[in-house]
């Protein structure tokens, strides 16, 4: 039996920080951390050029990050670097001891000028600042449109580095990664609740939402969906009607379009499905 884990940090500072959480001192200096909707590590942040128009070659992410140690009457500069990131491999026997373990470096890792600008670069230095008095805020990373975008997404991995401004938070918080590409996303605030009222995410289901909304279902869209039952439950009817439509259209039929599945290249794929009952 094999398990994968996909891991950021690196794995002597994994083994480092299981003591430093511990017994985090916040009271020497202020600390800086990203944001997580609970209590695990941040999920990626996905990035798409698809909804920009063709003369967009650049654009800025904003990352939250949280300020522990209270605000200061001065702006404050925020340190970044770019990590690798690994998947980790483990193997066990049938009593689940772990027999054996490979790790690989990730291979689709984001390059400095070509998919971000880099942090030393002053046009990215101004945007890694916290506001005067401010203990929440947001650091923006340029990230840039590049051909190879087209293919596939790379992963700009990000970890906070302490400075005169900022000493490290929690370890567990150190670490977000931007996913870029130039394709259709997975939106970032797709989350629990739109999985509970519209389904597993799938870019064919996507796809199929855009068409019915008439225009793009980005993060922005999403966000106002988990915020509102009825504004959710309205257009699932909406996309359940439109999935039914496809799925009973002879045409769709007899090309073997029908019925929608998540991969249109794997015959074997999962059906598309919208919940019906909640």
């Amino acid at each position: 039996m094999k398990k994968t884990l996909f891991c950021t940090a690196l794995v002597a500072i994994v083994m480092a920080g299981c003591s430093e959480d511990q017994g985090l001192v916040y009271n020497d200096k202020a600390r800086i951390q990203f944001v997580s909707q609970d209590a695990n590590p941040p999920q990626d942040y996905p990035y798409s050029f698809v909804w920009q128009s063709d003369a967009t070659q650049a654009d800025t992410v904003y990352i939250p990050v949280r300020i522990i140690g209270g605000p200061a009457s001065q702006e404050r500069h925020v340190a970044l670097e770019q990590v690798d990131e690994y998947i980790i491999t483990y193997s066990y026997d049938r009593l689940g001891h772990v027999t054996d373990s490979v790790i690989e470096t990730v291979a689709n890792k984001a390059k400095a000028g070509v998919h971000y600008v880099p942090f030393d670069d002053p046009s990215a230095r101004d945007l890694l600042k916290v506001k005067a008095g401010a203990v929440r805020d947001s650091i923006g990373i340029i990230v840039k449109r590049s051909a190879d975008l087209k293919n596939g997404s790379v992963r700009l991995a990000l970890r906070l580095v302490e400075n005169d401004d900022f000493g490290m938070g929690e370890l567990k918080f150190q670490q977000r990664t931007i996913t870029i590409s130039d394709l259709l996303e997975k939106p970032a605030t797709w989350n629990r609740t739109t999985d509970y009222y519209l389904g597993t995410y799938s870019e064919a289901k996507h796809r199929l939402m855009m068409q019915v909304v008439g225009d793009k279902v980005d993060d922005a869209w999403v966000e106002s969906c988990n915020s509102s039952k009825a504004f959710m439950l309205y257009w699932r009817t909406k996309f359940i009607e439109a999935l039914e439509a496809y799925n009973t259209d002879p045409a769709n039929i007899t090309t073997g379009k029908a019925p929608l599945r998540e991969d249109a290249t794997n015959p074997n794929s999962a059906i598309v499905t919208f919940p019906s009952k909640m």
